[in-house]
């Protein structure tokens, strides 16, 4: 007797149907499995990161709230990130700083969903302060600072200068001090050239202003003897280094105080008349804070992204833009000298900025600012 045919298993009718969808399904599977295990291995991450990156893909979402206000910068990350995680939709809004503070709150308190991850350059300290930041302690901690990091809450993202800037139109490098005591006595000693020819931050209306200013005082008690001579000049106010740079570019105003670097090293590409100084005295240093809400509903994805900005990636790709690395092993911005360590003030991320964001200490900050623009 013959015996019985095999069973039909090639590609054709159902059976074949069924076998050609397991055989892609394990493909997918695999390839999927792989693009976990490399993404783990390249950033040397544990092999648990590897749950990390699922329960992202579960989440499908990530919604960033930011106030860095550097948008080729920051398209360029999201572009990157979305290239390293694809199966992520990100949602981003730019806003100020005290315009997104307050909309996180009111939609928090009124239950409504809100961002996954804040990246701010200031009033971040007091939310995460407040219980609105969840630990996570990122893979990438080993190689920041101690300055950069507030335990596993909150994160220094950038590292950037606060320098003077002047339009070389209209000063040349010998006329312009190279310290905040020089650039005092110069504007005294030719306040009818000077007169609303200087630029800088308002505090009444700026959180980064406020934050610059107050380090100021705190860094030097004469710094209130440079806020006087501005106010006696009729120094002219703004609310970003952005609208700052503007107006030194339009000629408007010819010197900026305690700009954000990034932004100048940024227009310099298109206006070369901008020179830039780092203070010879000190130099404050800032840093953009990242940090997971408490009450995120994608908390993977926000640890994917808050992981990747610190990544060698990440912080080559802010690098490239023209803001520094909190990275010791990623170089300065090009058209940016290293800075000599003693002289650099760095705003440290922590409690220790909260007495600055204190609404007493606020106050008395700006009562005193007040004399300054109406002198007796």
């Amino acid at each position: 007797m013959s015996s019985p045919p095999p069973p039909d298993i090639g590609f054709n009718g159902h059976n074949g149907e069924r076998v050609i969808s397991r055989i892609l399904l394990g493909l997918v599977a695999l390839l999927w499995s792989a693009g976990l295990r490399a993404d783990v291995l390249q950033n040397n991450y544990s092999h648990a990161y590897g749950d990390i990156v699922a329960d992202a893909r579960a989440e499908q979402q990530l919604i960033v709230y930011n106030t860095v206000h550097a948008d080729p910068a920051v398209k360029d990350i999201l572009a990157d990130f979305h290239r390293r995680y694809p199966f992520i939709s990100v949602k981003d809004t730019d806003d100020s700083a005290a315009l997104t503070y307050k909309r996180f709150l009111d939609e928090i308190a009124a239950g409504r969903p809100s961002a996954d991850f804040i990246w701010s350059s200031a009033m971040q300290e007091k939310l995460i302060n407040d219980g609105y930041a969840q630990p996570y302690s990122s893979p990438e901690m080993p190689f920041l600072p101690s300055w950069a990091h507030w335990q596993d809450l909150g994160y220094g993202v950038t590292l950037e200068p606060v320098a003077f800037v002047y339009n070389s139109r209209f000063l040349t490098d010998r006329e312009m001090p190279m310290t905040h005591a020089g650039l005092r006595e110069m504007l005294r000693s030719q306040a009818r050239k000077f007169n609303g020819r200087v630029a800088l931050y308002d505090p009444e209306k700026s959180e980064v202003g406020m934050l610059f200013l107050s380090q100021d005082i705190r860094v030097t008690r004469d710094a209130w003897n440079l806020f006087d001579t501005f106010g006696a000049l009729d120094a002219r106010t703004y609310s970003t280094s952005r609208d700052i740079l503007l107006n030194l570019i339009a000629g408007n105003q010819w010197i900026a105080y305690d700009v954000i670097a990034s932004y100048a090293v940024e227009m310099k590409k298109t206006h070369p008349e901008l020179v830039i100084v780092y203070p010879s005295d000190y130099v404050l240093t800032m840093s953009r804070v990242g940090f997971i809400t408490a009450t995120a509903k994608h908390p993977n994805a926000a640890k994917l992204f808050l992981d990747f900005l610190l990544s060698r990636d990440g912080q080559t790709n802010l690098r490239n833009h023209g803001m520094g690395s909190v990275r010791a092993d990623i170089g300065v911005p090009r058209g940016q000298a290293r800075l000599d360590a003693i002289r650099t003030q760095a705003i440290r991320i922590g409690p220790g900025l909260l007495s600055d964001l204190d609404s007493l200490v606020r106050a008395q900050f700006l009562r005193r600012w007040q004399q300054t623009r109406s002198p007796a």
